[in-house]
């Protein structure tokens, strides 16, 4: 999408369409939205008192402007209450216009800024309210359609541009805000279309493919090991786990080092990448199995964010893990009961092959831990549990290092993925503790079973290093329409690797 800052009057700028923001329950309409009032002879406080337009948050309003400003379609779109605002709140409501916008097939529009003074008082920044303006487009128009072909679906409307009106258009911290969440909008959307792929269009094979595209468009060192090496590697989880498929496993490594940062210790992302789960002999009830293509959701956050580290210039050492593999069956599968060895030597009863996300990322995590690395924080669809525990309102976070764990929550507030922090105490890990291994892959039934998984992935963490687990199971792939995503693929946990990246001090 092309999408740019203009110094101009909102009603002198020629568009197709303009989205003027409302607040709820304001006495008096301020700012653009006053100034639209008068310049339409008070249509806009008759649509609040008589049309049942309140200014609530994503609602929507078109009004026709018959000549009085430049933009011959005003879209009025609610951003709910001045008191209860939020980033989050801003970025679902432009999310709205902008599909409101594409109702009204318009291929291009532009948005007021207001210069409210409630914002200031709110503490939300101009640069703030901009960077929620490209958010809320770039994700909210997104849709999966790639494998359409009736002629309906081929004469949808498609949004091509935006343009952001502000008095501040021409400053460097206005400019830097939309630039960056234009990258980050577009990284997540890159990771969307990774978890969407049906699993006949996407192997372990194929997720190398891809972190080697992302190097070269980059310039960042990629490694990919095959079935064999990984073997040799001592990797006998990972080997395991992908044994059952015609698609061997596949583990691979992206470095980025910016220039004077070659030798200093990296930050690790780690992403878990089964590109389909059948559960293995332990296997899945057929409801919704088809969703199991988004199992690789934790390998498209960190090859996502790949994607984008460098056009951000993140002034870090960062190094991407992603082990990939297909859960399948077959004479070579593992069964319940097999004893597997990790790379760091620590034997794993396999007591459920659907248990199989924390086998794959044993491996990774241990690799991760050899590299000296300043902290490491992965990301896994890794349990079911978590999403009876929060919903799909939020991801799970679990660290052993409570100065990584703010960090990582502080980047989650920044860009409205919601996490909430979960316990690693001393009495869960008796819940893995094996009886003829060192560890078992599952739990106590229906007890704890997020923590357990993560009790179980800390075994594979070297000694004093900074960990975080992101449980990003119940919400990285969505079944409902939400503001910022359509039935599919959400892209969580991308946009929160970069600010968190990006901001590391």
């Amino acid at each position: 999408m092309n999408i740019h800052l203009e110094n101009v009057s909102p009603f002198e700028y020629s568009t197709p369409c303009l989205v003027v923001p409302v607040f709820q329950g304001e006495g008096e309409l301020s700012g653009i939205a006053a100034e639209l009032n008068g310049r339409l002879n008070g249509l806009v406080a008759e649509v609040i008192a008589e049309d049942g337009f309140k200014g609530k948050a994503g609602e929507t309003f078109v009004l026709v402007s018959n000549g009085q400003t430049a933009a011959k379609r005003v879209v009025l779109v609610g951003v709910g209450k001045a008191e209860k605002l939020t980033a989050t709140h801003l970025r679902n409501a432009f999310a709205k216009a902008a599909r409101r916008v594409r109702e009204l097939k318009k291929d291009s529009f532009a948005v007021a800024l207001p210069a409210f003074s409630t914002l200031e008082s709110l503490g939300v920044s101009l640069e703030a309210l901009a960077a929620a303006v490209v958010d809320g487009t770039v994700l909210g128009l997104h849709r999966f359609d790639d494998f359409k072909t009736d002629e309906e679906s081929k004469s949808l409307t498609v949004v091509e541009a935006l343009t952001i009106l502000s008095p501040d258009a021409e400053s460097d911290a206005m400019k830097s805000a939309v630039a960056v969440a234009q990258v980050s909008a577009e990284a997540n959307l890159r990771a969307r279309l990774w978890v969407n792929l049906p699993a006949n269009k996407k192997t372990p094979q194929y997720l190398a493919e891809q972190a080697r595209e992302i190097a070269h468009e980059n310039g960042l060192n990629c490694i990919v090991w095959d079935e064999d090496r990984i073997l040799a590697e001592k990797m006998g989880a990972l080997y395991a786990v992908g044994m059952g498929s015609d698609n061997p496993p596949r583990f691979i490594v992206l470095e980025y080092s910016p220039r004077g940062t070659e030798h200093d210790a990296p930050i690790v992302i780690v992403g878990k990448g089964m590109t389909f789960d059948t559960g293995g002999y332990s296997l899945k009830a057929s409801e919704n199995m088809e969703d199991m293509k988004d199992d690789m959701g934790g390998a498209a956050v960190v090859l996502g964010a790949m994607s984008a580290i460098s056009q951000l210039k993140v002034p870090h050492r960062v190094i991407a893990i992603v082990a990939s593999a297909e859960n399948m069956i077959n004479g070579k599968a593992q069964r319940p009961s097999d004893i597997v060895t990790a790379r760091n030597g620590k034997t794993i009863e396999v007591l459920n092959t659907d248990a199989e996300g924390r086998l794959i990322l044993a491996d990774a995590l241990s690799y991760a831990s050899e590299l000296n690395p300043r902290a490491i924080i992965d990301f896994a669809t890794l349990t079911g549990a978590i999403g009876i525990a929060l919903g799909t309102e939020a991801a799970g976070l679990f660290s052993n290092n409570d100065e990584l764990a703010n960090r990582v929550l502080a980047s989650a507030e920044d860009v409205g993925e919601r996490l909430w922090p979960f316990p690693l105490w001393e009495e869960y890990r008796e819940h893995v503790k094996g009886t003829v291994s060192d560890v078992k892959n599952i739990g106590k039934p229906r007890k704890a079973g997020s923590i357990a998984a993560a009790v179980f992935l800390e075994h594979f963490v070297g000694e004093g290093i900074p960990w975080a687990h992101i449980d990003i199971a119940a919400v990285a792939f969505t079944r409902d329409d939400l503001p910022l995503t359509q039935r599919g693929a959400t892209g969580f946990g991308v946009r929160l690797t970069l600010d968190l990246l990006r901001n590391w001090q």
